[in-house]
This record gives structure tokens, sequence and C-alpha cells, in this order.
């Protein structure tokens, strides 16, 4: 009777003192599907400095598609993103992954990458006009210093731009731009981002990319339109419009017909090529 008591006293303890499990050595087939939540990955405002192979992180301070990363190589974070495959199924997924093209990441509390997932198998496109961009590696801007607004677009030229009135540098691919306090006119605006006392903010960014978007510009009466480069440029059609120019030195001066000049004596038009005639002014 004794040692049975002891043995029941023994089994209890140990039934009590026992507060971790270790799932791989104690589980078989663990599922949770029936838990109400669950933390598969650890999270975060920033990447840890360093990884072991396998591991896997959900950073919390980037738009919505871009949170989670994978540790393909020792203290190296890669973005995860989707992989096509079979079917329609896998298309659609790698067209969901470009849901992400040139958009910002922040790697580190001084790094912010542009572009995590532009590679050539599946580049960052984007449209200047009639000009299709295309971006098949990421770039980064660095801060040093300042507090303020950074304005990443793509500027007339088709440069990726990081517009600041801060203290940035920007590794190849990408042009830092100081002086700059909204998009320009002619830009393609990106996204913002801010930054305080030298680092970027978790969460400081507002995404500026439109999907799709086209500008159609035509040349109404009077006017030309020529598309090249990926801008359209307007001129005066001078079969409609006059057009000033300085006045002649003599009536053979070089001129097309049509345009015109005065120097408040004279009305000169040109009638033919360099042929000009000229009215006198007078009141009336």
């Amino acid at each position: 009777m004794l040692l049975r008591s002891v043995v029941i006293l023994f089994c209890l303890q140990q039934a009590w003192s026992q507060t971790q499990i270790d799932l791989q050595a104690q589980s078989r087939n663990a599922n949770f599907t029936g838990q109400a939540a669950t933390s598969p990955v650890a999270s975060g405002a920033t990447l840890p400095a360093t990884c072991t192979v396998g591991e896997m992180f959900f950073l919390t301070n980037v738009a919505a598609g871009s949170n989670l990363y994978g540790c393909a190589a020792t203290n190296a974070w890669s973005l995860e993103s989707g992989a096509s495959g079979g079917g329609g199924g896998g298309a659609a997924i790698q067209n969901a992954s470009q849901l992400t093209d040139l958009m910002g990441t922040v790697s580190s509390s001084t790094t912010l990458t542009i572009g995590a997932t532009c590679s050539p198998a599946t580049p960052c496109n984007a449209r200047l006009g009639s000009v299709t961009l295309s971006f098949t590696s990421p770039t980064s801007a660095t801060i040093s210093a300042g507090t303020g607004t950074a304005f990443v677009y793509l500027d007339s030229s088709g440069n990726l731009t990081v517009g600041h009135n801060l203290t940035v540098s920007c590794a190849a691919g990408c042009l830092a731009v100081s002086g700059i306090t909204a998009f320009p006119s002619d830009s393609l605006p990106l996204f913002t981002w801010t930054a305080t006392n030298g680092t970027w903010n978790a969460g400081g960014v507002i995404d500026q990319r439109a999907f799709q978007s086209t500008a159609n510009v035509y040349a109404g009466t009077g006017l030309l339109g020529v598309t090249s480069g990926g801008k359209t440029t307007l001129s005066i059609d001078p079969t409609l419009v006059a057009i000033w120019a300085a006045v002649p030195a003599t009536s053979s001066s070089a001129c097309t017909p049509g345009v015109w000049s005065t120097d408040g004596n004279y009305f000169y038009i040109c009638v033919a090529t360099n042929s000009w005639r000229r009215a006198a002014l007078s009141t009336f």
C-alpha cells in the first residue's frame, strides 16, 4: 500500500511539474486548425540583424502583401512573393505579386528599399505617356540626417527619384534630389515616407501609386501635337494661326509665308518665302 501511494505521488508530481512541451519530440501530426488564433512567425517593425536559413519574419510597417520575409542565407532576409505555377491559379498569384511593384520597404531604420520584388523574371513596369519603363532590380535610399518627408517618383525622363528635404543618398538605379517638398507637376508619384532625426519612421508610408492610368492630349483647332519619348508637344499650326517674327531688316529677309511683325510704325507680313510687305500704321 505504501509503495502504491509513493508511485501515485511521483506520477502526480511529474504531471504538475511539466510546463513545457517539445512539439518535435512529444507530438505527432500537430493540428492547430481548431485554435482561435496562432502566431506562427516572429513579427516586428525592423528585420532582425541576424538569422539562420529557414527562419521567417513578418514585417509590420510595410504595405500589405510585402510583409513576409524568409532567411534564404545566413543573415540575409528575402521578401517572399508569389511564384507562378501550373494552371490559372499560378498566373493569378504572379499577377497579385505585381501589386507591390516599385513600393518601398524599410529594411533597416536608415535604409529604404524600393522595388524589392523587381527582377528580370518579374520586372516592375511603369508608363510615361507612350513609353513603358521596366525596372529589373531593387534599389535603396539611405538617410543619415533630417526630419521631414521623402517623395519617391519617376521624373519626366523616367528616373526613379527620391526628392527630399533631408540628407539622403541613393544606390545605383536611384536618383536623390534635394530641396523637394512636393511631387513635381510632371512626375509620376509612387509614395511618400516620413523620417525623424535621421531614421525612417515605422509606418511612415503613404502609397501614391495607381494600378492603371492614362492621360490623353488632343490638339485643338490651330494647334499641332507630336508625341515622342513619352512626351506630347503642342505647337501652333502656322497654316491656321499667323506667327509673330522679328522685324525684318529688308524686304528679302528670311521668312515663311504668313508670319508677321510690327515696330509701331509699320505692319509687316511675309507674303512668300523670304518676301516681306509692309503697311504704314496711322491713327483713326
